[in-house]
């Protein structure tokens, strides 16, 4: 059985390593939609998901490389009701010290998405990719943005592993928009 500490080290070496397989620069679909879209649909995403044994608001870490980072760590205005807390995280490192229940991928590649994910196996850990319109691996949410909206797909393998349930209704929306 391979230790945290060491499975960490994996993982970061494997970054470190391997920069070419970091993500492209942000795409121009991203610049077209408002923080405030994107806040309304990553709060959807996480009212309609359940986590074991949680008793409070679920921690959202949101990593600094993503474009809507800002957006999702600053509440639109003081009447919003709060659905999740949020921590900014730089690496894995202070990722996994966290705490997160869920995790916001900016530009993280989607071999870094899936060690992480990987990583947090016994402890339930929903995943959301800002830059995987396919949707195909990596995170179990992927926004989608097409014009002035965004959307999301579901890859429904990577859900299975999270162990956060999802209110059908979420799924369904999903497979509407797409």
């Amino acid at each position: 059985m391979v230790g945290k500490a060491t499975l960490f080290a994996m993982v970061l070496a494997s970054i470190l390593i391997c920069p070419s397989l970091r993500a492209q620069a942000p795409r121009d679909d991203l610049t077209q939609v408002s923080d405030v879209d994107v806040r309304r649909t990553v709060s959807g995403i996480i009212s309609y998901s359940h986590w074991p044994r949680l008793t409070g608001l679920p921690t959202l870490c949101v990593f600094s490389s993503a474009h809507f980072v800002s957006g999702l760590t600053t509440p639109v205005d003081s009447q919003e009701k709060r659905l999740f807390n949020t921590v900014t995280v730089k690496d894995t490192q202070e990722m996994f010290a966290s705490d997160c229940d869920a995790v916001y991928f900016g530009e993280e590649t989607l071999s870094e998405q899936v060690d992480i994910a990987s990583y947090a196996v016994g402890h339930p850990l929903m995943t959301i990719a800002e830059q995987s319109p396919d949707c195909h691996e990596g995170s179990a949410f992927c926004l989608v943005f097409a014009g002035k909206t965004v959307g999301f797909s579901i890859n429904m393998e990577a859900l299975s592993r999270t162990g956060v349930r999802v209110n059908p209704d979420a799924l369904m929306l999903a497979r509407t928009r797409n």
